[in-house]
Order: structure tokens, then C-alpha cells, then sequence
């Protein structure tokens, strides 16, 4: 894929996501009901593992000379 296309689509997508959670949510639709029932511990546990591959991806994506 064109590296810069992905900004592009990722620009265009994120704003539609919102504006679609939001209608949702109005709508009678609670997105958020399936992330309350995670206990918070889990999210602490993956909390880490997820900072480190953004720090991989970040690492890779680097261009070297």
C-alpha cells in the first residue's frame, strides 16, 4: 500500500468511527456494556505488552540510513 495513503484512510475512518458510536449511542445502543464486564486487571496486564509493540512497530517503521 502507498505510505501515504494511510494517513488519508486513517484520517477519513476515525472521524466516521466516532460520529458511528456516537449515532449508535443516541440510538439506544451501548457500545461500552461489553468493556465493563472486563475485570480492570486485565487491562493493567496488557497495558505493557501493548506500549512495547508500539514501541516495536515505532522501532521497525524507522527508516536507517
Amino acid at each position: 500500500m502507498n505510505r501515504e495513503a494511510v494517513p488519508l484512510i486513517v484520517g477519513i475512518l476515525v472521524p466516521v468511527i466516532f460520529v458511528a458510536l456516537i449515532v449508535l449511542y443516541l440510538n439506544g445502543f451501548d457500545i461500552t456494556i461489553y468493556l465493563r464486564n472486563i475485570n480492570i486487571i486485565y487491562y493493567l496486564i496488557l497495558l505493557p505488552f501493548a506500549l512495547g509493540l508500539l514501541v516495536i512497530i515505532f522501532w521497525f517503521r524507522k527508516p536507517r540510513d
